[in-house]
């Protein structure tokens, strides 16, 4: 068995900087063109209304619009061929942390070919810094599985993706706080990426991590002053008709927040890797579920607190439906944008998702189509993608130009 390669932390940091600048000029490269061509290549899969894929598709049942102009398609052919290169994310998660192990380790079980498809494991955020000082691309099952189970729960690397939104409750007051990423410093996107470009064979490139949808939201669009503190906190008083505010603008947390998942696509465009994310959470939005946990007082110690506090509350659940919503949709396009697909289950282990998962990796199809032109070299032209006889399409949506024809 050929040694697997190991990256260590150091070498990804000191790295970062110099790919976030190269990758503007860069493609996927999962399949060469050959030289002088301008056409381009991507991967895509295709399934009916139940879920099953569709097997042998052909190019004329793939139609491609480049921008707003119809673009030919040259070639579809089986990438089943390919080896798979696969990051796996868990969420540092301390009441399902175990189920997602679980998960991990049973689509290490299904989907990889020993020797052929390369796996590596990493965990996003947690109350500890990540402390393991190498991360290898490994090639057996059992070393995958053997490396998950090891994970600490509490341990990840940073995650640009960490906003929460919870309310304290006493009497009638109020005290709910906003915290957010306020750094785009080294995180464990960085990571996937310097591990993805650091195996320059043609190979299937795919991520299945693990999300939490309110941690993808947009924050408040409230007033704040400014900090210099790494994590940024909004605090608001309720109940009194008070609020304090510290920390930066809320529209600029609603502006970094959304160029920082407008960055990640992009990027992962760029690369041809696709992300399958697995929700956390069910869909019942998170107003409902934290406002049953509450203990709600209406009974006024002065006149006016009552209402004001009825009025706070039903306030901050609408806030946190919309966090909930919003961040859920931001999980969403970090996966419908890149080629892959979002998981929302109830099941234990995640089960359905994983199956999914693997039958959509097993089941992908490389596509190249000559583009309309007119675009600049190595910039990012949005594109759509349809097959007939498919009700749901898995393709990024945009690609890297080659240039005017």
């Amino acid at each position: 068995m050929r040694p697997a390669k190991i990256f260590s932390i150091s070498m990804l940091l000191l790295a970062s900087l110099l790919l976030r600048q190269s990758l503007s000029a860069r493609g996927p490269h999962f399949t060469p063109a050959p030289a002088g061509s301008q056409n381009v290549s991507f991967i895509c899969s295709a399934t009916d209304a139940n879920g099953v894929p569709l097997r042998e598709l052909t190019v004329g049942q793939v139609s491609i619009t480049d921008g707003t102009r119809p673009a030919q398609t040259v070639s579809v052919l089986d990438a089943s061929n390919l080896p798979i290169d696969l990051g796996i994310v868990l969420l540092a998660s301390k009441p399902k942390f175990d189920q997602e192990q679980a998960a991990a380790v049973e689509l290490a079980q299904k989907l990889m070919r020993p020797g052929k498809d390369k796996v590596f494991v990493i965990t996003a955020n947690g109350d500890k810094s990540w402390s393991t000082p190498n991360i290898p691309w490994m090639t057996d099952p059992a070393a995958v599985a053997t490396a998950i189970r090891g994970l600490d729960k509490s341990t990840g690397l940073p995650d640009p993706f960490n906003y929460s939104l919870a309310t304290d409750s006493v009497g009638v007051k109020r005290n709910s706080v906003q915290t957010y990423s306020a750094t785009d410093g080294f995180s464990v996107f960085d990571v996937i990426w310097l591990m993805m470009k650091n195996d320059p064979r043609p190979a299937q490139r795919a991520v299945v991590i693990f999300r939490l949808p309110l941690a993808h939201g947009p924050g408040l669009a409230v007033t704040m002053s400014s900090t210099s503190s790494n994590q940024a906190g909004m605090m608001m008083g309720g109940g009194t008709g008070q609020t304090e505010a510290v920390s930066r603008d809320g529209q600029q947390v609603a502006t970094t927040s959304e160029a920082t998942h407008t960055r990640l696509i992009a990027t992962a465009q760029t690369m041809g890797v696709s992300f399958f994310a697995i929700g956390l959470e069910d869909s019942v939005p998170q107003a409902q579920t934290t406002s049953a946990s509450i203990k709600r007082d209406y009974m006024a110690m002065h006149d006016g607190n009552t209402v004001n506090a009825r009025q706070y509350d039903e306030d901050m659940d609408r806030q946190r439906e919309l966090q909930y919503t919003t961040g859920r949709s931001n999980v969403e396009r970090i996966a419908d944008e890149t080629g892959g697909r979002p998981m929302w289950t109830n099941k234990k282990n995640y089960s359905d998702a994983i199956a999914s998962i693997v039958s959509e990796l097993t089941s992908r199809y490389i596509v190249s189509f000559t583009p309309a032109g007119g675009s600049d070299a190595g910039s990012l032209r949005p594109m759509k993608v349809q097959v007939s006889g498919a009700a749901h399409v898995s393709a990024p949506r945009a690609y890297v130009s080659p240039g005017a024809n």
